[in-house]
């Protein structure tokens, strides 16, 4: 599809129809609203830590401030929950912060990536990188501009705030307080700068009256940039799909040459296997990533223009809805099942990672180039349900 056709939809769609609230009736008149993503894991390792420091982090802003915060803690909550994705820009819009809450945990958490990923994309899309604010309570020293995760270089570019001294100091501690008091007033920024950017919006000259669409949405633009996106899509799988093959392929020949030996024939066996996987499992990594990081891109985007052509409530912007999801999910599948096929190797590879190190420094780029494939293809099927009716 087209510019010109694009334009031919988008113009029906507003000159025909009304648009009608299709968010929560519970996120309507939305106040300072913060959403806490973290790993249970952590929340259970700390006793709960994370939960309080939630609690009184509202409890502090009340205080400095005298107004309130509306925290998201639970996922399963209102304003949460499993529909969260569709929401992101309307919450980024209105001023929502999104706070991680980091151990090295959090990036083996798939639901944590995702959220991380997504929340990023969608605020850079809008201009609105400032309202993602990470704490980091344990691991500190692991969130490093050269880390192999690309989500641990992300939270180390947005300036991260160390908190490991209060977490392991614990509730009610000087460290506690002062650490809350330093968030409480970061947050305080943040919101004074949100709110000025509404004000400046709410303040501007509406170019569409006709309808409730974002006066500041460009759907010509967003389609250009969606499409450019697509064109890297489907070089980026052939590439994701050729590394993984070769991956699978040496892994699976050199596990094949261990047998029942000396520790000692098998140490150097291992040795010889991290020099075999080394190279394939850096090329599966560096592919992978730049897949899923194009996917994250075009998830913002997609998302971001499906809602604003469904909230214009016309056949004519759900059809247009309809094209652009079916362009982009053609011919998505193909990576499926080598994802797939990966969860017995990797099974066995736990066993392998630990009989050397060699072997284990060559294997884990190999796998964060397969959880970096998970993460893409998960969201790519995602796309095929989104509702646009």
């Amino acid at each position: 599809m087209g510019n010109a056709e694009a334009a031919q939809y988008f113009q029906r769609a507003c000159t025909l129809g009304t648009a009608e609230e299709t968010m929560d009736p519970n996120l309507t008149g939305q106040g300072n609203r913060v959403f806490v993503s973290y790993a249970h894991l952590d929340d259970e390792l700390l006793n709960q830590a994370v939960e309080h420091f939630t609690k009184d982090l509202g409890s502090f802003y009340a205080a400095k401030t005298g107004g309130a915060l509306d925290i998201f803690f639970d996922r399963e909550s209102i304003g949460w929950g499993v529909d969260w994705r569709r929401r992101i820009d309307s919450e980024l819009r209105g001023a929502s912060i999104f706070l991680p809450i980091i151990t090295m945990q959090y990036f083996n958490r798939p639901a944590c990536r995702e959220e991380l990923n997504a929340f990023h994309a969608s605020a850079e899309l809008l201009g609105a990188g400032y309202l993602i604010l990470p704490v980091v309570i344990l691991g500190a020293s692991g969130i490093t501009a050269d880390s192999q995760m690309p989500e641990v270089r992300l939270i180390e570019s947005l300036q991260f705030e160390n908190l490991e001294e209060a977490f392991l100091a614990g509730r009610g501690t000087r460290e506690w307080r002062e650490a809350l008091s330093r968030i409480t007033d970061k947050l305080v920024i943040v919101i004074a700068r949100a709110e000025e950017n509404l004000l400046n919006v709410e303040s501007s000259e509406p170019t569409l009256e006709a309808v409730d669409c974002d006066e500041d949405f460009d759907l010509f633009q967003h389609f250009e940039d969606l499409n450019q996106v697509g064109e890297r899509l489907t070089p980026e799988m052939e590439e994701s799909t050729r590394d993984l093959t070769t991956w699978c392929t040496v892994v699976q020949e050199e596990m094949q040459k261990f047998g029942a030996t000396s520790p000692a024939v098998l140490r150097a066996q291992s040795v010889v296997m991290a020099k075999a996987v080394q190279e394939p499992s850096l090329k599966l990594q560096s592919s992978a990533t730049a897949l899923a990081q194009s996917v994250t891109e075009a998830d913002a985007l997609l998302r971001a223009m499906v809602g604003q052509l469904v909230g214009v409530n016309t056949s004519h912007g759900a059809e247009m809805a309809e094209k652009i999801i079916s362009d982009i999910t053609q011919g998505s599948s193909d990576l499926q099942p080598f994802v797939d096929g990966l969860a017995e190797i990797l099974e066995m590879l736990k066993t392998m990672e630990i009989m050397s190190v060699p072997l284990r420094k060559a294997i884990k780029p190999g796998r964060i180039g397969f959880t970096k494939l998970q993460d893409a293809m998960k969201t790519i099927e995602r796309w095929r349900g989104l509702s646009i009716r």
